[in-house]
């Protein structure tokens, strides 16, 4: 009886300690997760690239591929706002 109650209570504590360790954790790293929020939703350059897959050529040796050509074409920059008159 008492080995039941010693493993219980073992087994206990170290549930305890582990959800305390992950929340102390999780509150920690927090204010970083936020911080790299507003970095990347300040972060004004962005890039938009397109491409369009012509062909795949694939060899008969275990079905890798042999040959893509994949060109990119880079998006036309937007027109500047005139000047005001």
């Amino acid at each position: 009886m008492m080995i039941v109650f010693g493993l219980t209570a073992l087994f206990a504590l170290a549930a305890i300690t582990a959800v305390s360790m992950l929340g102390f954790s999780i509150a920690a790293a927090l204010p970083h997760i936020a911080a790299i929020k507003a970095a990347l939703a300040n972060c004004p350059q962005t890039r938009e690239l397109r491409f369009t897959v012509r062909e795949i050529t694939v060899s008969p040796r275990h079905g890798q591929v042999a040959h893509l050509p994949v060109r990119i074409k880079p998006l036309a920059a937007p027109r500047p706002l005139r000047a005001a008159a």
